[in-house]
């Protein structure tokens, strides 16, 4: 329908801009079909839920493909930042996953722990050896010392982060930018002092001047900065890129070392695992 639509608009004018516009929609559209087919899959949308015997985790799987299959792992942080692989545990999970919304696994977590306190949070692996890219370890974190931003690509996948790296990129040089011009715009006024002599001063506030002889140095106009922002606004701004430059190495470094937890914890693996109608023997490793 868009091709003998194209082909109408050429037959019936053949004027520049309406041949410019057709080729443009065509070309989106090709950009947008192209998008959808390099789209990864991607596990979006966690909620977690505590029952009166197990722990439930629902997610949505979104991929351009609903009938490919894609494996899915569960592993769970304590409040010690310690990573668990639970082993009583059902649903969407393994090696058989397809894409869609409101996916569930149920972890029985009482077969395993007597007392349950504290917080978990669930952290699922999707495909672990396409995904491999994004589980970078706590070493990356000297790339962000690099250049900010820069290790978030090997330890987190960006199209699931709220502040996505180039951000942070951006606003540490954006920063520490305004900061170098700052400095730059920055004025110092020195005093002004005037020399030993006769001068009119005013004894009170309501006194007419009169002529004395100052026998020193006196200062008439005290020393003062003026800044180009507000006070102190280089060296304000110059912590903040600072704080930001530091905190995004920091977060790489407890990223990896989470990552490094459960890679350990989940992806090299082996568990008897109950499932719905019986139990599977489940390994997994990657390389």
């Amino acid at each position: 329908m868009l091709i003998r639509t194209v082909f109408r608009t050429f037959e019936k004018n053949s004027n520049d801009m309406k041949r410019a516009a057709v080729l443009a929609i065509l070309l989106f559209e090709c950009f947008l079909q192209t998008r959808a087919q390099t789209q990864e899959a991607k596990i979006v949308n966690i909620r977690t839920e505590m029952t009166e015997r197990a722990l439930v985790v629902r997610y949505d799987l979104l991929s351009p493909d609903l009938q490919s299959l894609h494996e899915v792992y569960l592993a769970v942080v304590d409040n010690r930042g310690d990573a668990v692989r639970p082993d009583s545990v059902y649903g969407d999970l393994g090696t058989s996953v397809t894409a869609g919304p409101d996916k569930t696994i149920t972890w029985e977590i009482y077969k395993e722990y007597d007392v349950v306190y504290g917080n978990f949070t669930p952290v699922l692996t999707l495909d672990p050896a396409s995904g491999r890219k994004h589980a970078g370890g706590p070493e990356y974190a000297a790339l962000s010392l690099l250049v900010p931003g820069l290790g978030d690509y090997f330890v987190a996948d960006p199209k699931n982060m709220v502040i996505k790296p180039w951000q942070k990129t951006a606003f540490t040089a954006g920063v520490l930018g305004l900061s170098w011009l700052a400095l730059n715009k920055r004025v110092e006024i020195p005093a002004v002092v005037m020399p030993p002599g006769w001068y009119y001063v005013f004894p009170s506030p309501y006194a007419d001047a009169e002529l004395t002889y100052i026998d020193h140095e006196w200062v008439k106009n005290a020393a003062r900065t003026e800044y180009w922002l507000f006070n102190h606004d280089a060296e304000i701004l110059f912590g903040i890129g600072l704080a930001s430059w530091l905190f995004d190495a920091i977060w790489v470094t407890r990223k990896g070392v989470v990552n490094n937890r459960v890679r350990r914890s989940v992806l090299h693996h082996t568990s008897f695992v109950p499932a719905r109608g019986g139990f599977y023997l489940s390994y997994t490793m990657t390389f």
